[in-house]
């Protein structure tokens, strides 16, 4: 069986809903192996698996791979990652992130 972008969207969407952060990063992990493509819907479940489980470290990590990975962020990832500072009590990352959405003109 073949596994594509919407299948891994799927399983890591599923596993930000059920708050299993490990198993969404091993996923997002696993892609390169499975030759698939992350996206920024991919991208922005993992972060908000993180954020929702209270790993706000793991969420910006996954941030800043998805900027080296030059996959667009948009305002879901930015606001997962947002709410993962404040949920971290880390109001000036969180502060820097809504920086960078709007210096990067992330359409609200």
């Amino acid at each position: 069986v073949k596994c594509g972008t919407i299948s891994v969207d799927v399983v890591v969407s599923a596993c930000e809903k059920r708050c299993e952060w490990e198993k969404a990063l091993h996923l997002l992990n696993l892609t390169s192996q499975l030759a698939v493509e992350c996206n920024t819907v991919t991208f922005s479940a993992a972060i908000s698996a993180c954020e929702k489980s209270g790993e706000w470290q793991k969420a910006l990590q996954i941030f800043r791979v998805m900027a080296k990975c030059r996959v667009e962020s948009n305002t879901i990832t930015f606001s997962a990652a947002i709410s993962s500072c404040e949920k971290g009590s880390e109001w000036e990352k969180a502060l820097l992130l809504l920086v960078a959405m709007t210096e990067s003109k992330v359409e609200t």
